[in-house]
């Protein structure tokens, strides 16, 4: 099980891990224990509950192990802000050439711009960042207006792949992934079903060591396959970072990236959208080149940028990425921004958190009312100090089952709930 728990790690990237402390045991290995005792944990409060107790904060070593860990935990729990600003992106982001300006570019909702190309292409590929939950949302998007124009196949590099079916109850578990069990992502799994989608994980299921380039190459197998198959199938791939890259760029030991693999085996253009590389999504003091321009460009909903002459998007790593991907910005005062709407299919519901007051960090889940015990909640927030007690829950209309979870994991409280669908404002209504 210790692979699962590094694979959290290793998606973000290298660790900068300090020297273990000169009185440790050389004899023992400390990443060892911290995992082992990781593992033991039975879920995801539990998990966040160790990363952040005496025994791994106190400890330097264990501390900046957990750091990426903790990033990722809070983003399951609600706090994407706290997710962001736990570890903030502090490495150069320069633009690849001059920046575009709004005299000769213009905002189209990226939604709108990937649909009208989708006609042309079999497989579209878009990236995220792990703990940033905001970057899913284009996908969860796009899952309606690419099923009607036959798409027939969602590939999540996040399922799991052991040939088994990752979501054999029709609802994400546990179980499913390790990036799944944000509420986000569950959504996103859930409405692909809903519609229709064949969910095809592709991370390769070595147990063994493998290389970069072998688990980029075993990505691309697992998807080529599929097209080769059935040539009428259509492909939407949610992958990370530069997975998506069509160029040998951006991956460790200069390895050739799934897109670049994937292309050459299936012989398909691509279209490949990144939502990574300019840093938008990017929380607080942090200046970055996709927080420049969603500003510049007033961005309001995730967008592309068009060149007013022609209809070319513009790419951040061109050469590598078809389009850049601009994020609406996250105030970082705010607990739970309003992008958790995702686009108006959820709405914020006050619960009722006072029970939770005496008994911090305190988790509030709600689960939709015909899944199990074991399903990824639809939504839920980690309350940490008492005045987040009207914190809401973004939940569609529905019956839900809310549960309250104390300090130690135990339940305060379980009842219904059922979230009716809001009015039409009268404004908006079609005479």
């Amino acid at each position: 099980m210790k692979k699962i728990a590094i694979a959290i790690v290793i998606g973000f990237g290298a660790l900068a891990v300090h020297a273990a402390p000169a009185q440790r045991d050389a004899s023992k290995n400390p990443a060892d224990d911290f995992f082992k005792a990781f593992n033991a944990q039975p879920d995801t409060f539990a998990e966040y509950r160790f990363l952040t107790s005496p025994v791994v904060q106190q400890d330097e070593y264990a501390r900046n192990l957990s750091t990426q860990m903790l990033a990722t935990h809070l983003s399951f729990l609600g706090r994407p802000v706290d997710a962001l600003q736990s570890f903030p992106y502090r490495g150069s982001n320069a633009p690849q050439s001059d920046l575009p300006v709004p005299s000769d570019w213009m905002t189209v909702p990226a939604s709108d711009w990937i649909a009208v190309q989708a006609d042309a292409y079999r497989v579209i590929m878009v990236n995220e960042a792990h703990h940033a939950p905001q970057t899913r949302v284009l996908t969860i998007a796009l899952l309606q207006r690419l099923r009607a124009k036959g798409y027939t196949h969602l590939a999540v590099e996040a399922l799991l792949n052991d040939g088994t079916d990752p979501m054999p109850g029709g609802y994400p578990v546990r179980k499913s992934g390790i990036y799944t069990r944000e509420p986000i992502f569950a959504e996103l799994l859930r409405e692909a079903v809903r519609l229709g989608y064949a969910l095809l994980p592709y991370e390769p299921n070595d147990q063994g060591e493998q290389t970069q380039q072998q688990r980029e190459s075993g990505q691309a197998r697992a998807i080529a396959a599929v097209l080769a198959e059935n040539p009428t199938s259509k492909v939407l791939v949610h992958a990370g970072y530069a997975h998506i890259g069509e160029a040998q760029e951006g991956l460790p030991d200069d390895a050739r990236p799934m897109a670049m693999e994937l292309a050459t085996m299936s012989g398909l253009a691509l279209l490949t959208i990144d939502q990574t590389s300019t840093r938008s999504h990017e929380a607080g003091d942090i200046d970055t080149v996709g927080r420049r321009l969603a500003t510049q460009f007033a961005v309001d909903v995730a967008s592309v940028l068009v060149s007013i002459e022609g209809d070319n998007a513009w790419s951040n790593r061109p050469g590598l990425n078809d389009a850049s991907v601009l994020l609406p910005a996250t105030p970082t005062q705010v607990l739970r921004p309003d992008w958790l709407a995702l686009e108006g299919k959820r709405q914020a519901v006050a619960i009722d958190l006072t029970g939770c007051l005496g008994h911090l960090p305190c988790l509030a889940e709600a689960r939709h009312a015909d899944e199990g015990d074991d399903a990824i909640p639809a939504d839920q927030f980690l309350m940490l100090v008492a005045g987040e007690a009207a914190t809401p829950l973004y939940l569609a209309p529905g019956r839900y089952r809310l549960r309250l979870l104390g300090a130690d994991g135990a339940t305060l409280s379980d009842q219904s709930l059922q979230v009716a669908t809001r009015p039409t404002p009268p404004s908006a209504r079609t005479p």
